[in-house]
């Protein structure tokens, strides 16, 4: 029996114009974990290398079943805590505070029907991975949101976002929750970025 591809399935999720444009994001289950602090280092890399690695194991638990599925792009959720830093808005989140005040949460799409029990069912016998133990079911409806496709290095996000800024001030639009990014080609750490491609997505509301 063949899984179902999340990606297939749900794949205007998984899709974005290289130019701006208005999104409605539904509920959508994942499994996930959180961090802080500035993308990049050893820890950040060791979670994201643990989330593939303990949704593998899920993967495994439903293989054979109607309920078999595959996932595998990874999301990463990111937000500072403003009554520290303040508003910060689209084009100006990764250049005006500290990105040691980073706070993220790396995601993996999931079916809805995998329960915070199977979850944790994984994390309890699957020892191999120290980060194991801190995954959990997350649910999170984005609702409207403004996104564009980056493609390149992550530094041209700094060029990116401000793109994403001017399209949602020019349509009315202001941040309302955290900046969300989904890495449709996989990234590891010291590889060529030249070819990434990640959606940047954030959700907002109207100005009032």
């Amino acid at each position: 029996m063949n899984p179902i591809d999340l990606q297939q399935k749900y794949s205007s999720y998984y899709t974005a114009g290289e130019s701006p444009e208005v999104v409605e994001i539904p509920e959508v289950s994942y499994v996930s974990i959180l961090g802080a602090g500035s993308p990049g280092t050893a820890t950040f890399y060791g979670k994201k290398k643990a989330i593939k690695d303990f949704v593998y194991h899920l993967q495994k638990k439903y293989e054979g079943t109607e309920q078999a599925f595959k996932s595998q792009v990874v999301e990463i959720f990111y937000w500072f805590d403003e009554e520290q830093t303040g508003f910060v808005d689209i084009g100006e989140f990764y250049t005006t505070v500290d990105l040691d005040q980073l706070h993220y949460r790396i995601a993996i799409r999931i079916p809805d029907y995998v329960s915070d029990k199977v979850i944790q069912e994984i994390a309890q016998r699957s020892a191999e991975n120290s980060f194991f133990k801190d995954f959990e079911r997350f649910t999170y409806t984005a609702g409207k949101c403004v996104q564009l496709l980056h493609t390149g290095p992550f530094a041209g996000e700094l060029e990116t976002l401000p793109l994403l800024q001017q399209f949602a001030t020019a349509n009315g639009l202001i941040k309302s929750g955290m900046h969300h990014e989904i890495h449709v080609v996989n990234f590891e750490k010291g590889q060529s970025q030249a070819h990434l491609q990640t959606i940047l997505r954030d959700p907002v509301v109207a100005v009032k």
